[in-house]
């Protein structure tokens, strides 16, 4: 029986260097956080319309739970 990667949840957070949005920081369950990280990284920055680039960082789960809350 083959085994199968490990998940684990990934809290990223995008801001908006120009600041037009508000920062978002959202939640992913990944097999590979590097990887995930930098597929982020290209989507949102590298790839994006340069007016529309955002700024890809980890979070932590306080920081997710606490923006949740905030929005509420």
């Amino acid at each position: 029986m083959p085994l199968h990667p490990v998940s684990r949840d990934v809290f990223v957070r995008r801001t908006d260097p120009a600041g037009k949005r508000p920062p978002v920081i959202t939640q992913h369950l990944a097999w590979d956080a590097t990887l995930f990280l930098a597929s982020q990284v290209k989507q949102y920055d590298t790839d994006a319309k340069p007016e529309e680039r955002q700024s890809i960082s980890i979070a932590t789960a306080a920081d997710y739970r606490a923006h949740q809350q905030k929005g509420r």
